[in-house]
């Protein structure tokens, strides 16, 4: 983390940091300063991730040198230092986004810990921005590009201005699914690998599924971009020892047809079916796979199709025996022609459904959907049955997974924190439990109630804490636990900052 300190005082800058070589080594002091007006320009020329500041300061003071830094855009983390241990400046400080307040002389340990809860809330937001920019992606991707929607958002998550550009789409499965560390080298290497000539976006789109959007300003070699791939998986297979599957859609004009590449390069991943796994699955040559178009209507398929996204298990299974009526009826294919046949209308029948989605049903992942498990049928009524009861598992796996929309899913979290604020509740942990992206869920939250998750819980957690002190004789540190805080002295810190005064000195108020 680079990190900016400012005080007008020498001996305090050199003092921090000698703080910071010693017990903070994922910091780096970038930059020193000894008035506002220093601070505050660089401030802006160097961008730093947190800034120690004094208040009282010749020329500008640290109050306003912050207000004038988050007033033109500055995303820095402020951490107010001064021996004036007055709340009035703490009051001001919090108006203006401070979340930290430190008195001199500074201890060690304060500042380290300090310093620490302010790293860990940058990389929290990091992860966050990352989520919201996948989640913008997806939903590009999932549901196409709309200008209405898209247009404000899609210059912060590309890697550059896309109109006028071509896209091309490709989706890699990795055999097992990996971990965080194997998440981050195998975004890199896809980074560095595919993006020689190109612009490249990686990001993991679900399970051991990683999505990759490559844009260029010229027409996209396809040709080279297959070997490209090749090599990669090559590179997978060999250095990692893990077997890699790949669907690659064609190029389109983006960003319009970002969605159609992405489409296409689920279809051809779904072809590992047919093609098995390690392969590379481009779209151009699953067109050229037998068209169920020869032996089943466009009509019957698209009603099919239809049954199985309504999740209608009778429907489908009436257009299915309609199907074999036709199939029969042609009466012109060999036994391992129409084994071949049924898997391709299965897999036709399913391209609103991700792969990821049919490995999750054991029944369909280990028991059906292979061309070995297939070739053990037959006759035509056995392939009839094993058709049926491919798609009555995909509805069954589709119910299973649908789930109602909340109606107002912040008063419902705000009910589950009202009983459990005393617990340490994440986004993340209320994302999982409410099935919400949790960078929508932070920016819907402020968005409902004004507040910020954090700010949210942190005043429960003392509001709580403000009944116990006056109805109760408990101790400071047995409120502390109660209301969800492992550290007394953090949590008196807290308690001043939004009462102005401490626990201690509360209870005595409420008692005169």
């Amino acid at each position: 983390m680079r990190l900016v300190i400012i005080d007008d005082e020498k001996g305090i800058v050199d003092g921090l940091k000698t703080i910071v070589r010693s017990y903070l080594p994922q910091c780096e002091v970038v930059g020193t300063a000894h008035n506002g007006i220093e601070g505050c320009k660089l401030v802006q020329e160097l961008q730093p991730d947190i800034v120690i500041t004094d208040i009282r300061m010749p020329q500008s003071d640290g109050l306003e040198m912050i207000r004038n830094l988050t007033s033109s855009g500055c995303k820095s983390k402020f951490i107010i230092l001064s021996g004036y241990a007055e709340f009035e400046y703490a009051r001001k400080g919090i108006e203006l986004g401070v979340k930290f307040y430190i008195t001199k002389p500074v201890e060690e340990d304060e500042l380290e810990e300090c310093v620490t809860k302010v790293i860990a809330e940058i990389n929290m937001e990091h992860v966050q921005a990352r989520q919201g920019n996948e989640w913008v992606l997806k939903d590009i991707l999932m549901t196409g590009y709309n200008s209405s929607t898209h247009e404000s958002k899609i210059l912060n998550v590309l890697p550059m201005p896309i109109s006028g550009h071509q896209c091309v789409c490709a989706l890699l499965e990795f055999a097992c699914e990996p971990g965080k560390l194997q998440e981050e080298r195998i975004l890199g290497k896809l980074m560095e690998d595919l993006g020689h000539d190109n612009q490249v976006q990686a990001f993991r789109y679900e399970g051991s599924q990683f999505a990759v959007i490559i844009l260029n300003e010229k027409l996209i070699d396809e040709a080279k971009l297959l070997r490209d791939v090749k090599s990669l998986q090559e590179w997978f297979n060999q250095i990692w020892g893990i077997l890699v599957t790949v669907g690659i859609g064609r190029p389109y004009p983006a960003p319009d047809g970002l969605s159609t590449s992405f489409e296409e390069a689920q279809q051809a991943l779904r072809y590992k079916l047919i093609k098995g796994t390690n392969a590379v699955v481009p779209y151009m040559e699953i067109e050229q796979i037998s068209d169920t178009g020869k032996v089943v209507s466009e009509e019957d398929m698209a009603m099919l199709e239809k049954c199985i996204e309504d999740m209608d298990a009778e429907g489908s299974s009436v257009i299915i025996q309609r199907i074999f009526r036709t199939i029969e009826a042609e009466n012109r294919m060999n036994l391992a022609e129409l084994q071949h046949q049924i898997l391709l209308i299965l897999l036709s029948s399913m391209k609103r459904m991700t792969f990821m989605q049919l490995q999750m049903n054991d029944f369909l992942g280990k028991f059906m959907l292979s061309q070995d498990a297939i070739s053990r049928f037959k006759t035509l009524d056995e392939l009839k049955l094993w058709l049926i009861q491919a798609t009555e598992r995909i509805i069954e796996h589709k119910l299973i997974r649908s789930t109602p929309k909340k109606k107002d899913v912040i008063s419902d979290i705000k009910e589950y924190v009202a009983v459990h604020y005393n617990s340490n509740i994440t986004l993340a942990d209320l994302s999982a439990r409410f099935f919400i992206n949790p960078y929508y869920l932070s920016q819907l939250f402020k968005e409902k109630t004004g507040d910020t998750y954090l700010s949210y819980v942190m005043g429960i957690r003392i509001k709580k804490a403000k009944a116990l002190l006056e109805e109760t004789d408990l101790k400071i540190y047995e409120i502390c636990q109660m209301v969800g805080y492992a550290d007394t002295t953090h949590f008196s810190k807290l308690f001043e900052r939004m009462n102005g005064c401490t626990p201690t000195e509360y209870r005595k108020k409420c008692k005169i």
